[in-house]
């Protein structure tokens, strides 16, 4: 339902419920869906998209695209120094998320690498040689258990909605037969990182391919949860100014029951069991520090089998990209 903290009405909300489903979803299809007039469907998500209030993206599921090992990194900083390396890192192709933070690490990254070898690359010769870098740890993705891309949180979703908290599927697990991936599909993922709404006409148009095979290509794609057109929801203008990381430790028997008791809180939209320091790692969105309290006390205070946490505020995104794939 819309909030006053939001600026944003039923029909915006609507809309945004739409293209949850289907970032690619047309504003001829959710007029019919919704029974509003195409016009005001495009101009609400025109205005939605200008003030990015909502950003497209074409998520893929990054093994198929070929990596086995995804890594969360903590760096610390010498003093001063949290900009100018979060900008470093932010300009690294292997780099996907980066975070300003304020807690054990000054910065955390969110990296994906072909194997093993290529993050121990990344360590000694981008990290290692990176001015201003005082320390680093590295944990390792075992499992993505929720990446929810339309964060909305509990003051804008139906009970429905916040038990739909489906996991990652196929993020960490090798592509099978028929699921391996040929030029022309990465050559239509690499135009949708670049414009994740691009019609079938266009992305037939620009690839010389005809529009029939593009289409099914497309549903393939879909249908394999190998790419997924999603949109991304800036939090702040839905009135979530506390943005925090947490790092949970836990007993190894409650591993499973945790992470799920964490993936079915409607504040947290990624979870992650790793290695490392932590055991797993959540990401979360609050109105304020009093509604993140409350979660501290009620939801972490419940979850079976924690035998401590860390609490880690994110003042400043640097980078959040869902181009997977890089450019030829």
């Amino acid at each position: 339902m819309p909030s006053e903290r939001s600026g944003l009405d039923e029909i915006d909300m609507a809309i945004i419920t739409e293209l949850k489903s289907d970032g690619r979803c047309s504003a001829t299809r959710m007029s019919k869906a919704l029974g509003i007039h195409r016009n005001t469907v495009s101009m609400r998500l025109r205005r939605l998209l200008d003030e990015r209030i909502i950003t497209p993206a074409i998520y893929a599921s990054p093994a198929a695209l070929g990596y086995r090992t995804i890594a969360t990194i903590g760096i610390n900083v010498e003093p001063g120094q949290a900009d100018i390396v979060a900008e470093a890192m932010a300009s690294l192709p292997n780099v996907h998320y980066v975070f300003i933070c304020l807690g054990r690490y000054d910065i955390m990254v969110w990296a994906l690498f072909r194997d093993q070898e290529e993050l121990y690359t990344f360590m000694r010769d981008k990290l290692g040689r990176t001015a201003g870098i005082t320390g680093i740890e590295i944990m390792v993705n075992l499992d993505i258990v929720k990446l929810a891309f339309a964060f909305l949180g509990p003051s804008h979703i139906s009970q429905s909605d916040a038990q739909d908290v489906r996991p990652v599927t196929g993020a960490l697990t090798a592509p099978q037969g028929n699921d391996t991936l040929d030029e022309q599909d990465l050559a239509i993922i690499r135009e949708l990182q670049l414009e994740p709404r691009k019609s079938v006409v266009a992305l037939s148009r620009t690839m010389g391919i005809h529009r029939n095979i593009v289409t099914a290509k497309l549903k393939r794609l879909a249908d394999r949860d190998i790419v997924k057109a999603v949109i991304t929801i800036n939090p702040v203008r839905l009135g979530y100014s506390v943005i925090a990381a947490m790092g949970i430790s836990v007993l190894p028997s409650a591993i499973e029951p945790a992470s799920d008791m964490m993936k079915a809180a409607a504040n947290i939209h990624s979870v992650v069991i790793c290695t490392g320091r932590y055991d797993i790692m959540i990401w979360g969105s609050f109105h304020d520090q009093e509604e993140l309290y409350h979660f501290v006390r009620t939801n972490l205070g419940q979850a079976p089998g924690i035998r401590d946490y860390e609490i880690t505020i994110v003042p400043r995104v640097k980078k959040m990209s869902f181009a997977y794939l890089p450019p030829n």
